[in-house]
C-alpha cells in the first residue's frame, strides 16, 4: 500500500540525545533532591514530597506514619 506514513520520519537527533530527552521526560535515572522524599502515593501515584513534610494526598509522613 502506498500513501501517506508508509515509511517512518526519519530521527531528527541522535540516539543518544533521544534517549537524554526521554529519561528527562519521563523521569528515569533522575536523582531526588535531598531536600525531597520519594513517595508511592495510593491517590496521586509517584511524586517527591518535602522532607519533614507529609504528603498532602494521603497524610503519609516519610517513616510511613500518617497524620
Amino acid at each position: 500500500m502506498n500513501g501517506k506514513g508508509d515509511k517512518p520520519r526519519p530521527l531528527s537527533v541522535d540516539q543518544k540525545t533521544f534517549d537524554s530527552n526521554w529519561d528527562k521526560i519521563f523521569n528515569k535515572n533522575v536523582s531526588i533532591p535531598a531536600n525531597m522524599w520519594e513517595h508511592n502515593c495510593k491517590h496521586n501515584g509517584p511524586h517527591c514530597c518535602s522532607k519533614g513534610e507529609s504528603c498532602n494526598w494521603c497524610g503519609m509522613k516519610e517513616d510511613g506514619s500518617f497524620d
